[in-house]
């Protein structure tokens, strides 16, 4: 009977060649690092690096002058400043439906498009009594309407205020010169009532009455 042959077993060996191979490969590639950078070095090209200036930052940008516009540049602009305002008046009455429909429908349009080159003017129509007073068509509820609109045209000279409160008054001229009315569009249009009151009955009537008068004048001598 022939013997049992039994073959040794083998180990699990890897060549050692191999894994000192590996084990300096960091090593190499270290080194091939240090040899590229000190080349560089040696070359020259780090000093340019560090030497070369930084952006500034915006904080750190300064102007010794603000910049001044060409001449030329200047007259591309024609200059507003300077010019003289055109004239421009319309005579009214304040408790009337035309007077209504003339500053909804003639006069807002028009200011809308031209306010910055004109100097609009409201001016009344009546008739001057012998006792310093103004006789008005619609009475005298019409005559302290009127009054109440120029003191509004006193108090605040931008058209944009005292003509916006006008018209407020004018769309329901049937109530002037109703307190509630004038309260209402004085507080729409940013007016202050106390200084509104205070005006038309300054002097016991006498320096709104005045004002009035004067406008009917003017509006009678441009007739």
């Amino acid at each position: 009977m022939a013997a049992k042959i039994t073959l040794p077993l083998m180990e699990d060996k890897r060549p050692t060649r191999n894994r000192t191979r590996r084990r300096h490969r960091p090593l190499l590639l270290l080194a091939l690092v240090v040899v590229t950078l000190w080349g560089l070095y040696a070359l020259g090209f780090f000093p340019l690096l560090t030497s070369a200036p930084l952006p500034p930052r915006p904080e750190d940008v300064r102007f010794s002058h603000p910049p001044v516009a060409s001449d030329a540049a200047k007259h591309d602009v024609p200059a507003v400043a300077g010019r003289e305002l055109v004239p421009l008046e319309a005579h009214i009455i304040s408790k009337c439906p035309d007077t209504r429909d003339c500053l909804r429908e003639l006069l807002l349009p028009a200011m809308i498009r031209v306010h910055e080159k004109v100097n609009f003017t409201l001016t009344y129509i009546g008739a001057p009594t012998e006792n310093d007073g103004v006789q008005c068509k619609h009475g005298p509820g019409e005559c302290m309407g009127n009054i109440i609109e120029l003191c509004a045209h006193q108090l605040y000279p931008d058209p944009k205020i005292w003509l916006g409160f006008t018209m407020c008054l004018t769309k329901e001229y049937q109530s002037i010169p109703q307190r509630e009315l004038v309260e209402d569009c004085a507080l729409e249009h940013a007016v202050d009532f106390e200084k509104l009151n205070e005006c038309a009955t300054r002097d016991d009537g006498a320096f709104g009455m005045a004002m009035l008068r004067q406008s009917v004048k003017r509006s009678a001598s441009s007739a």
